[in-house]
């Protein structure tokens, strides 16, 4: 099953930290998420090569960014995640 969010009326760090909440929560699946702060895109790469999670699709639309995000199991160890960017 895939869960979708919709985050457009939000700004960094907020669309970053609740894709990370939620993905915390879920064992294993996909969800879909939409958001327009462009500064929130690349600590999700970052966060999502660190939580077992693959990126289906990372797109821009109209001032849209479109990311479809597969969570595979539950990360074994937290990592120490180092943050290019930032809000």
């Amino acid at each position: 099953m895939t869960e979708e969010l919709d985050l457009t009326s939000l700004e960094c760090p907020e669309p970053f930290m609740k894709v990370v909440a939620k993905l915390m929560k879920m064992d294993s699946g996909e969800l879909k998420i939409k958001y327009k702060d462009p500064k929130c895109r690349e600590m999700l790469l970052e966060a999502m090569k660190l939580m077992n999670c693959q990126v289906l699709e990372d797109a821009k639309q109209n001032d849209i960014f479109y990311m479809h995000i597969k969570k595979e199991g539950s990360v074994d160890k937290p990592k120490k995640l180092e943050l290019t960017g930032g809000c």
